[in-house]
């Protein structure tokens, strides 16, 4: 984790807690197999708004594949028992009600990065 950037946001406390919780918990859902999951957590200020970074070596997403799907309710996109289709809809849901935004880089077997902007 680095918080260097700055180490607070305004934001519903519920609401960022449900975040960290369904961002952290896919990056172990969705390790490697026979892998470690990594996971990092950064913040960074470009153009004077705060985006806290969550990235993971995990198995990521085809992008090409998944396109504007992603955030969608009930959408799966890996064959886990547990996937249910509703954590990164909820974290969308959470970040864009507070007008702040959400974006996904992310390559098959090269882990995911999502950018979450506060406004």
């Amino acid at each position: 984790m680095d918080f260097s950037a700055f180490d607070t946001v305004q934001f519903n406390a519920a609401y960022m807690e449900s975040i960290f919780l369904n961002l952290i918990t896919n990056s172990i859902k969705y390790v490697i197999p026979q892998h470690y999951p990594v996971i990092y957590v950064r913040t960074k200020l470009i153009d004077g708004a705060r985006q806290l970074i969550f990235s993971d070596e995990g198995i990521g997403f085809n992008l090409e594949a998944v396109k504007d799907r992603v955030f969608g309710l009930n959408q799966t996109f890996h064959n886990h028992i547990d996937a249910k289709g509703i954590g990164l809809y909820l974290v969308h849901s959470q970040i864009t009600s507070l007008g702040g935004n959400i974006t996904l880089d992310s390559k098959p077997n090269q882990g995911a990065t999502f950018v979450l902007t506060f406004r």
